[in-house]
């Protein structure tokens, strides 16, 4: 059966398991992540967020075309999950360059099969 668990209750608890096991949680505030430009380096903050740039007369004023989809300022398409994503890394860890590739953040999954 499913049960609801509140939000909260859950990152406490992936807190509480990873600590047992050496595991290091930062917690960041994901605020303008998605609105920003991780292509475009930008700072994922307010100045470069939606409501800041139709202030500013920029356009487009939302740079998500769909569901799933960004647009970079040069027209350049990125999934918009993985444009939030590298925008939260660069929220935690301000100094990380896409040019150099994140050592150490990124995980590479390994295929594991269990012997039945």
């Amino acid at each position: 059966n499913f049960i609801g668990i509140p939000h909260k209750t859950m990152i406490e608890m992936i807190q509480y398991k990873a600590n047992l096991v050496g595991i290091t949680i930062i917690r960041t505030n994901e605020s303008y992540t998605s609105q920003t430009s991780s292509l475009d380096h930008e700072k994922p903050c307010w100045a470069n967020g939606n409501k800041s740039r139709k202030k500013q007369g920029k356009s487009p004023i939302n740079r998500r075309i769909h569901r799933g989809l960004f647009k970079a300022n040069n027209n350049r398409l990125i999934n918009a999950d993985v444009n939030g994503a590298l925008q939260i890394i660069r929220k935690v860890f301000p100094k990380y360059s896409l040019n150099d590739g994140i050592a150490g953040v990124v995980l590479r999954p390994v295929k594991w099969t269990p012997l039945i």
